[in-house]
């Protein structure tokens, strides 16, 4: 499959922001007549949304910008503008077919703007809807339940929707290492299945007690097509190899946790629409949660510091890797159990011989409606620390290159829920050692997100 292909900012939805930022004040205009058009429009979508929706066909919408500006270090003092539209269509087909209880998922992506890091020049990614300028068809699956306890999934996927979240720090921070650990998202030969390019692959779940889930999952090992950014590819060529990963999850519910799962649908759940691919069939709603995963690829792969007599890099047959994370609510306001604060961490390994990465770690806190009358607003603070392995650095130092050992970024963020239809999310971050480079200066990276959804 090939798709269109743009490399130009979609400066309609650019607009459409700055509209929804005016309406307020435009409400006090003595010209209601717009506005009240403009309401009426609304209303028919949200009907007809609704009807569609009852009919087992839920249609969804947002539009992401990250502006951030790297002021201090890295490598350019510029600010850049990169942007990430959601297009979503879940079909229920036990709404439309009785006692089948199947569902078929489609997810477009329209990705505009630049990488802020390339100002950084930083190894994790400042943002994590950066990516080459595109349209493309980003999952397409269909997934059928058994027994209640579980289900299959076949098709484009992306793998860490359910693989590696940590929902609390995924669905927030803006650096890309909060949302897959750096270890991971680089372990491959093309990286991983994942934002912005998904392989085919079969995923199958287990709940085996109400608290334990196993999950497990096998993909073509190489997504997309490495010398094509533009629309949506799949290749299957034997030299891909396969990635396979399997994971055995504890969830902690609370009494508040089990009602609110139960009372309300998936699509109900309060989450940022933009990470809808996060956690889509694990419990969303939970008091703690701790993973343990293994991952690997039969993908051959050079390593890094051995040659062969020829002078070129010897190949391994495969590689490998385990992560383990957590998060937990810690603690909860007096007259408010939705307010309060959740702490995170996450450790990974991957096999020195071949990944650049072979360590990482990273953790922080989420503070939930910190600020009185905020109660919906989130503040956060993580760490994360991406470690080069000692055969990358002696790689590295051979060819007259030294390298630091590790990239540390601190981020400091504050998601602003001003209505349903928007999120305004200011945002810092303080590159250590951008990109490991001995003597390049500690990067500032401050911004915000903008998030506009156009479901409500």
């Amino acid at each position: 499959m090939k798709f269109c292909r743009t490399q130009m900012p979609l400066h309609p939805l650019c607009g459409l922001f700055y509209l929804v930022l005016l309406i307020p004040g435009l409400a006090h205009s003595e010209e209601r007549q717009p506005i009240e058009q403009l309401e009426k429009i609304i209303e028919k979508q949200k009907t007809a949304r609704k009807s569609l929706k009852d009919q087992g066909l839920l249609l969804e919408a947002t539009n992401t910008i990250d502006i951030l500006s790297n002021v201090s270090g890295g490598l350019h003092q510029k600010t850049t503008l990169t942007g990430d539209l959601d297009l979503l269509l879940t079909v229920d087909l036990k709404k439309l077919v009785p006692n089948w209880r199947g569902t078929v998922f489609l997810y477009g992506l329209g990705l505009y703007g630049g990488d802020p890091s390339n100002n950084v020049d930083d190894i994790q990614g400042v943002s994590n809807i950066a990516a080459p300028n595109t349209w493309k068809l980003f999952e397409a699956w269909y997934q059928h339940n058994l027994f209640k306890r579980f289900s299959l999934l076949a098709g484009l996927y992306d793998i860490t929707s359910e693989f590696d979240v940590i929902v609390s720090a995924s669905t927030l921070f803006l650096n890309s290492s909060f949302g897959t650990g750096a270890e991971l998202g680089a372990g491959g030969r093309n990286n991983l299945s994942t934002f912005p390019a998904t392989s085919l692959g079969i995923r199958a779940q287990a709940i085996l007690t109400d608290s334990l889930m196993v999950r497990a999952v096998v993909a073509d090992g190489i997504p997309g097509d490495p010398n094509n950014a533009q629309g949506t590819h799949v290749r299957l060529k034997k030299d891909d190899g396969l990635f396979g990963s399997m994971e055995l999850a504890y969830y902690k519910y609370s009494t508040a946790d089990l009602a609110q799962t139960k009372e309300k649908t998936l699509e109900e759940l309060p989450r940022r629409l933009t990470f809808r691919r996060i956690g889509r069939s694990a419990p969303l709603v939970y008091e703690a949660k701790v993973a343990l995963g293994f991952w690997g690829y039969t993908t051959s792969v050079d390593q890094l510091n051995k040659v062969n007599s020829s002078g070129e890099p010897v190949k391994q047959n495969g590689t490998y890797g385990i992560y383990g994370l957590a998060e937990y609510d810690v603690y909860y306001e007096k007259d408010d159990n939705d307010q309060g604060l959740t702490l995170f961490g996450r450790a990974g390994m991957a096999d020195p011989n071949v990944n650049r990465i072979s360590q990482y770690y990273g953790g922080g806190f989420i503070y939930k409606g910190l600020i009185p009358g905020r109660k919906i607003d989130r503040t956060a603070f993580g760490v994360a620390a991406a470690v080069n392995s000692h055969e990358y650095k002696q790689s590295q130092q051979r060819e007259g290159k030294p390298v630091e050992s590790t990239e540390i970024t601190l981020e400091l963020t504050h998601s602003i829920f001003v209505n349903q239809n928007l999120v305004i999310q200011p945002d810092f971050q303080y590159v250590i050692n951008p990109g490991t480079v001995p003597g390049r200066n500690n990067a500032v990276v401050v911004g915000a997100r903008l998030e506009v959804n156009f479901n409500n």
